[in-house]
């Protein structure tokens, strides 16, 4: 397993502090721009004294884009948590210890390459099917070929929907 594989189960071990960040971050948004002054004042620029006002039409805009932008980022990632905690919840109880220990404690444990491929297996499941919810053309999926000539026309046959 390469360490872009390694880093994207990683990820989704640390999926529930990513979303508590987004939640913050999304009320955050909300708290700066109220707590901005909405007033019109004299700006100093090479036009000399300007008065600058406070552009609702424009700046409600902005701030409902950016919420918007987060509150599908949360979508999203509740999406790959639901499904990720339901695959977990299949695993054997001393496979998730494993997983955890090594990809949120950061320690040294050996897991077989197959447990490995499988949870990496899984994840590209629950990409394709956020792919699929927001109407997105999902990454193809990597074929590899065995070497006996009418098995691999047969999966070829599969990837081509044949």
């Amino acid at each position: 397993m390469d360490i872009m594989d390694e880093l994207i189960i990683q990820q989704y071990f640390k999926l529930e502090k990513k979303l508590y960040k987004l939640k913050y971050r999304l009320e955050n948004e909300r708290r700066v721009f109220y707590q901005q002054s909405m007033n019109t004042h004299v700006s100093y620029t090479a036009q000399g004294l300007v008065p600058v006002g406070f552009r609702p039409d424009k700046e409600i805009i902005t701030l409902y884009e950016r919420i918007d932008l987060i509150e599908r980022s949360i979508e999203r990632n509740s999406y790959r948590l639901k499904h990720f905690k339901a695959y977990l919840a299949c695993l054997p109880k001393t496979d998730v210890r494993c997983f955890k220990a090594k990809y949120i404690e950061d320690k040294v444990v050996s897991i077989s390459e197959e447990k490995c491929s499988s949870l990496l297996s899984e994840i590209r499941e629950i990409e394709t099917a956020i792919c699929f919810r927001e109407r997105l053309e999902p990454e193809p999926e990597q074929v590899t070929l065995s070497g006996d000539v009418l098995n691999d026309v047969a999966t070829m046959a599969e990837v081509f929907a044949l």
